[in-house]
Formats: C-alpha cells, sequence, structure tokens
C-alpha cells in the first residue's frame, strides 16, 4: 500500500509540474500573440498616417525617426517698438500704426527637441499723421533671419524658444512727394531675433501654433530728427504659423 501511495503521489506531483509548464507557456503564447497584435496595429496606424495628410487622432502623436525637413507659412501683426518687446507707442512706435506681417520658413529638425531654421519675415508699418505732412508713408520690412529653436518634445503641444541672427531692409515706402516731406527714412542693418511659441500637431504632416518674436536692430536710423526718439526702434511680433513635414 505504500508503494502505491508514493507512486500515486508522485503522479500527483508530475501531474502538477505539466500542467504548470503548459500554463506557462499558454501566458508566453498569449503575451506573444498580444506583442505582436500591438505591433501590428501600430503599423497599421503608421501605414494609414502616412497615406492620409488630414488623418487626426493617433496621427496627432508623430514618432521622432530621424531629422526632419519643415517648411511653413505665417501671418500675423508687427509693431514698431523701442526699448523692449513691449515699447508700444515708444521710439519709432510712436510715429507708426501697427500692420501685418507675412512670412516664409525651412528648417531641418536635427533632434526631437533642436530645429536650425532659415526665415524670411515680411511687415508693413504705416506713418502717423504727424510724420506724413504731403502724403501717406509707412516702413515695409524685409528680413532674413537664421535662428536655433529649443522644443519641449511632448506628445500633443509643443512650447518652444527661438533666438538667433538677423539682417533687415526696412524702406521707406510713399509716393516721391510724401517721402521727401517726412522726417521719415530708410535703413538697413543686422540684428538679433528672439521669440517664444507653441506648436500643435494637427496629423502627421500638419501643425498649426502661435509665435511671439522680438526682432531687436542693431544701428538703425529711421528718422532725420531724434524727437521723442522715434530715430530708433525695433520690430515686434505676433502670428500664427502653419508648418508642413512633406516626407
Amino acid at each position: 500500500m505504500k508503494a502505491f501511495a508514493r507512486i500515486g503521489s508522485s503522479s500527483l506531483l508530475l501531474l502538477a509540474a505539466l500542467l504548470s509548464a503548459a500554463a506557462a507557456r499558454a501566458e508566453d503564447a498569449t503575451a506573444t500573440v498580444r506583442s505582436a497584435s500591438t505591433n501590428d496595429e501600430a503599423k497599421r496606424i503608421d501605414e494609414t498616417c502616412r497615406v492620409e495628410w488630414f488623418a487626426m487622432g493617433p496621427c496627432r502623436n508623430r514618432a521622432w525617426t530621424g531629422p526632419l525637413i519643415t517648411f511653413g507659412l505665417d501671418f500675423g501683426v508687427a509693431a514698431m517698438t523701442e526699448a523692449g518687446p513691449f515699447g508700444f507707442g515708444k521710439g519709432i512706435g510712436g510715429a507708426t500704426y501697427a500692420g501685418p506681417s507675412w512670412g516664409f520658413r525651412a528648417s531641418v529638425e536635427l533632434l526631437p527637441w533642436l530645429g536650425l531654421e532659415g526665415r524670411y519675415l515680411g511687415a508693413y508699418n504705416g506713418g502717423q499723421g504727424s510724420v506724413t505732412p504731403s502724403g501717406s508713408v509707412g516702413f515695409l520690412s524685409t528680413g532674413g533671419e537664421a535662428v536655433l529653436r529649443v522644443t519641449a518634445p511632448l506628445p500633443f503641444v509643443r512650447p518652444y524658444v527661438l533666438g538667433g541672427v538677423g539682417y533687415y531692409d526696412i524702406t521707406l515706402a510713399g509716393g516721391s512727394a510724401a517721402q521727401a516731406a517726412s522726417v521719415l527714412h530708410s535703413s538697413a542693418q543686422p540684428g538679433i531675433p528672439m521669440g517664444v511659441g507653441v506648436d500643435i500637431p494637427l496629423t502627421w504632416y500638419l501643425s498649426l501654433g502661435v509665435e511671439a518674436a522680438y526682432h531687436f536692430q542693431l544701428g538703425e536710423s529711421f528718422a532725420s530728427v531724434t524727437t521723442n526718439g522715434i530715430d530708433g526702434g525695433d520690430i515686434t511680433t505676433f502670428g500664427a504659423v502653419l508648418r508642413a513635414r512633406p516626407w
């Protein structure tokens, strides 16, 4: 009887070991299937997002796969300021109105958080009545900039800061008689752009953001008189930015 008991006990232990091993293999198989299913789903989403330019949802969170080339357009408002980005009504800002701004940019995102960007800036600021005695004049600004953009690589809202160097040709526009009668004149000089913004991915390829930038001018002279410091000033811009990553 003892021998039969030992045999029965050994059989039960062997059966328990076999069942445990089978359960472990089943769990491993389930995990493998689940992982494969997850990978298949990620692959399906990736393929969908690549062919659908306007697909949103999970396509908003594009994974970093290497350096990216992006292009952007911006539109907004520009004001001439002095003594800082919010020095509205000071310097040349006291003799001009706020006006439209526009631009184009191309960048290489070297890392998920670092981009090198080349920019074109355009703006127009009309002169106030005190400096336009014989007709309307205004400043047409054209600038080229190279900036570094440092971005917080968050999934859906990406704040950033920027800084760099630029060169600006700020031309007095208007009729010849109006220009001759005005104390304002053209000025071209280097400058230092700096600013902050937020970029919001919309799809795999497109993002929309807002940006505030201060374009500090070096050695500028906008007027033949220095009353109220109107010979000096800078440019502050606020705008919306649409970016595209075509590849």
